[in-house]
């Protein structure tokens, strides 16, 4: 039985993990790595993980040595670099940080860095993204020796997140970088990153976990009420256990029910107040339009499975079987590829910062026409 300690804690993935690891016994790490897959299935944990190994003084002394393929997680450096496991909890305390600084907080770059030797630079600021100011400071930074005897690491989550100023200053960083640097980029969405960055970093790719395995994590880290609630949450976030962690089930679900009335209410053709009433409850709140696309997109994935009767794990939206197959029914194969068409509409409003219900209402109207002829 694997150990439930080092790298025998990640979920999943272990072609990944062991590529990693054998990098590490070889002393082959690459210069540049870019680990791939759908968002919550671990990547920035493994990123992670392959710090501590970098530089962990509880095992080993160092990249080659047989036990330099693992970690002990309880070293000062394993617990140093710890610090930053919670991306999301990181980032908000560097963003407070930076706010003291100056009154320009957006004007330096957002950087959480614990660990000498282990950089992180997230995406940041209302678009979360990946900045010019980052990758300047990346590219001045990267010439500094390590602190200790190991290589620096730097690792960039979301690296797809960035425009094209800062994609063109991390070129550069890629293209000749020190001996002693690695840099790490993980991405949900390769193709958005330039050809060149991708040419010049080893790929490793994520698949997302079965339900059954992000439910045993789940259980193994004290979330959820019931093996009902555990699955639920597995099946919602599509075999990513990050995001079934973070998942609010509560808000999830009543915004998935209104969204299903509003769609109901858009094919049908109903009276256009009653529509743009729910549209403007829905959107008054706090719930972003990226939200309620990423809720939209579940379930008509759902509405496809049950459409083309195809094989595989059931729907997403497990407690809603029968709305989604009187959608289906409603919209067809060409309906909802029609829909679909609507809601690439929605994703670009979002870019433009159009308002929420604007684009909801827009996209609830024009289902209609997607409805299926009898």
């Amino acid at each position: 039985m694997e150990s439930e300690q080092g790298f025998g804690q990640f979920q999943g993935n272990p072609a990944v993990v062991e590529a990693l690891r054998g990098m590490l016994l070889r002393d082959r790490m690459p210069h540049a790595l870019l680990f791939c897959g759908p968002a919550g299935v671990g990547k920035y944990t493994l990123a992670q993980m392959l710090a501590k190994a970098i530089h962990c003084h509880g095992f080993g002394q160092g990249l080659g040595d047989e036990a330099a393929g693992d970690f002990c997680g309880h070293c000062a450096d394993c617990t140093t670099i710890s610090l930053a496991d919670d991306r999301w909890k990181a980032v908000e305390q560097a963003e407070q940080e930076r706010e003291k600084l100056t009154k320009r907080p957006r004007e330096l770059p957002l950087l959480i860095q614990h660990h000498p030797d282990v950089l992180v630079l997230p995406p940041n600021g209302p678009l979360r993204l990946f900045q010019i100011e980052q990758a300047r400071h990346l590219k001045q930074v990267l010439d500094y020796l390590p602190a200790g005897n190991r290589k620096k690491l730097y690792i960039i989550p979301d690296a797809d997140r960035m425009d094209s100023a800062a994609a063109n200053s991390l070129l550069k960083s890629l293209e000749e970088p020190p001996p002693h640097a690695i840099l790490l980029l993980t991405t949900a969405n390769e193709s958005a990153l330039l050809p060149t960055i991708r040419s010049r970093c080893v790929p490793l790719w994520f698949s997302p976990l079965s339900r059954d395995a992000v439910a045993t994590f789940l259980e193994r880290c004290g979330v959820g009420r019931d093996s009902k609630e555990r699955l639920a949450r597995a099946a919602i976030a599509k075999g990513s256990p990050g995001a079934a962690m973070r998942l609010d089930l509560e808000r999830y679900l009543r915004v998935r029910d209104a969204l299903l009335e509003i769609l109901a209410a858009g094919i049908e053709g109903r009276e256009s107040a009653a529509l743009f009433s729910q549209a403007q409850k829905l959107t008054g709140g706090e719930e972003t339009l990226e939200n309620l696309i990423e809720v939209i997109y579940s379930l008509f994935q759902d509405i496809l499975h049950i459409e083309t009767k195809v094989n595989g794990e059931p729907l997403r939206n497990t407690d809603q079987p029968r709305m989604l197959s009187e959608l289906a029914r409603w919209l067809g194969v060409r309906g909802v590829m029609k829909a679909m068409t609507a809601l690439e509409e929605m994703e670009r409003n979002l870019r433009r910062n159009i308002p929420s219900r604007l684009s909801v209402e827009a996209f609830a109207m024009s289902l209609a026409k997607a409805r299926r002829m009898s």
